[in-house]
């Protein structure tokens, strides 16, 4: 499944969310983009571990690790940021890895996993204009990225709110199978069935 731009990625727990948008992401790395993964949820090594087993390495912005261990250290490519609240150390390095990727001429694709935990963390306005410079500032390096949004965790106005930002939205549903779709203003794909398979999905 290709996309292009700035694109939420949104479904209820268990639906196969996270894992669909690093496959997603590992297919473009593969097609020879550089990838950034954004972490509120698991640690930087684990996603590391995560894409190494593909032979596949990212660079990690980590937003949880420091609050529990705060002696971590940085690393060439994991930087931690404090915690979940500490929007202005996400969006520098952020900023940083995405000039450096574009400063080589590579194309860089950015998950962010999750949205949700960041709202859980600071109010809708902030996360607002957080988002609002960020998706402003991949598409001018010419680059792409996906922000996972747990469905049921945030009011309509929220979903409402966020869904103004991007260029589409990837919504994913499982009940006995698991389905996607993708929906922007201009259109509305019907749904397709995906399976996981270990760590690969299979659409």
């Amino acid at each position: 499944m290709k996309f292009e731009g700035n694109v939420m990625v949104f479904g209820p727990p268990m639906s196969g969310k996270v894992i669909l948008a690093r496959n997603l992401m590992l297919k473009d790395i593969q097609d020879g983009y550089s990838g950034i993964y954004v972490t509120a949820n698991d640690t930087a090594e684990d996603v590391l571990d995560w894409f190494k087993e593909f032979g596949v390495e990212i660079k990690v912005i980590d937003c949880i690790s420091k609050s529990v261990d705060p002696n971590l250290k940085d690393s060439e490519d994991i930087k931690r940021c404090s915690s979940p609240i500490d929007l202005m150390c996400v969006s520098a390095t952020l900023s940083r890895f995405l000039g450096d990727n574009y400063r080589k001429e590579k194309k860089s694709i950015v998950v962010f996993d999750t949205i949700s935990t960041f709202l859980m963390y600071t109010n809708l306005q902030t996360v607002y204009r957080f988002l609002h410079f960020t998706t402003r500032r991949i598409k001018s390096m010419n680059a792409k990225a996906l922000y996972i949004v747990q469905e049921g965790m945030h009011d309509e106005r929220t979903i409402a709110t966020l869904k103004q930002i991007f260029n589409g939205v990837i919504e994913v549903k499982c009940n006995d199978k698991r389905f996607l779709r993708f929906v922007s203003s201009s259109r509305k794909t019907d749904w397709i069935e995906f399976k996981i398979d270990g760590k690969r999905v299979i659409i």
